[in-house]
């Protein structure tokens, strides 16, 4: 009877429309959102939670302790008291590919093909083994073509995430990419400003706990996105083998320092190493792209994730892009509705703009 019962609640997840819980399944902690669209394309921020993961949760993209996983989720939705089952799922990672592809314009069926054919290309993981989506930014007409951006994933690991998600009394409505997650936020952030900053072009860089993301933004989409596999967990590593604490005192010292809220030399002399090659990264990813031949240099610098609070990193960023670096403030634009902390909201600015991007989305 129980399974009879699954199937019957997994049949009206699948049917129920409209706004999309957002997860976004971090390194170190899921961060949900659930908003609310109003009328006049304003959003509300109804429900967030941000649930950090015990050390070696997942580990280069593999989930290694999937029931906390589904705990975690499932405690949620139970605090929320949430009806709501429809998820939009975020993924990032070598599992994941991204790129901006321009094809011969044609009806939408050759479109269609075009981009698809096109796109098998940059797929490192096997189009075969990928679910492919893309979207039209829009057409050249002198030129009879269509700017397209196409998003990738491999097929084994969304299944794989989907099942941990339906585990957790969810069903996954759409997946969507990170770095495409967090442009919505961007491009909602940006407002009357949006036009120009577009043409303009800018460059996004989110730190987060296991990668930073660069985007370089032009034309009303990513012209570019690239990851660095180094993030502020490696930081909290560091602490906790050079000052032999545990992985969560490492986290806390790093976050909120000592007793009396100082950071002490030695951490210091962490978070310094790390920019140093963290920056160091950052400018490769540059230098390619305009050796690449892109003509097309940004004129604003936006950061966001938890990991650009560390000491020197907007001052690394500044002097490695020659621009003034805004923090990108998603609570501007997204109307608070739900009772938060002081302390929750400064963590949704900073670390839940994946997870309100994903929440933006609906069916």
């Amino acid at each position: 009877m129980s399974e009879l019962i699954n199937k019957f609640n997994d049949f009206k997840a699948s049917m129920e429309k409209g706004q999309l819980i957002g997860i976004d399944i971090g390194l170190s902690a899921i961060k949900i959102a659930i908003l609310e669209d109003s009328k006049k394309g304003q959003f509300k921020l109804l429900k967030y939670r941000s649930i950090p993961l015990s050390e070696a949760s997942i580990i280069e993209d593999e989930i290694q302790k999937p029931e906390e996983i589904i705990e975690a989720i499932s405690e949620t939705m139970k605090l929320f008291k949430e009806k709501k089952k429809i998820v939009c799922l975020g993924l990032d990672g070598p599992n994941t590919v991204t790129k901006r592809i321009q094809v011969p314009d044609g009806v939408d069926e050759e479109v269609e093909d075009n981009i698809l054919w096109e796109s098998e290309q940059y797929i490192p993981f096997g189009a075969d083994d990928a679910e492919i989506g893309f979207s039209i930014i829009g057409r050249i007409e002198e030129d009879d073509i269509v700017d397209s951006i196409v998003g990738a994933a491999k097929s084994s690991v969304i299944q794989k995430y989907i099942g941990y998600i339906a585990e957790a009394g969810l069903y996954v409505k759409t997946v969507d990419l990170n770095c495409f997650a967090l442009v919505n936020v961007f491009e909602n952030y940006l407002g009357d400003r949006f036009y120009e900053v577009s043409d303009s072009g800018a460059i996004i860089i989110d730190f987060g706990a296991q990668y930073t993301s660069i985007i370089v933004y032009k034309n009303a989409g990513p012209v570019l996105t690239k990851e660095v596999n180094i993030g502020g967990v490696l930081v909290t590593e560091e602490i906790q083998r050079s000052m032999g604490v545990s992985y969560e005192e490492a986290e806390d010292l790093k976050v909120f320092g000592d007793d009396n809220g100082n950071l002490p030399e030695e951490l210091m002399s962490i978070i310094e190493i790390h920019n140093d090659k963290l920056m160091d990264e950052l400018r490769k990813i540059l230098n390619f792209y305009i050796a690449a031949g892109s003509s097309e240099q940004a004129s604003y610098c936006f950061v966001t994730g938890g990991s650009s609070k560390l000491p020197g990193v907007l001052e690394g960023v500044s002097k490695l892009v020659d621009l003034d670096v805004e923090e990108i403030d998603p609570l501007e634009t997204i109307e608070v509705k739900g009772k938060f902390s002081e302390e929750e909201i400064e963590s949704i600015r900073t670390c839940g703009i994946v997870a309100l991007g994903l929440g933006m989305r609906k069916i």
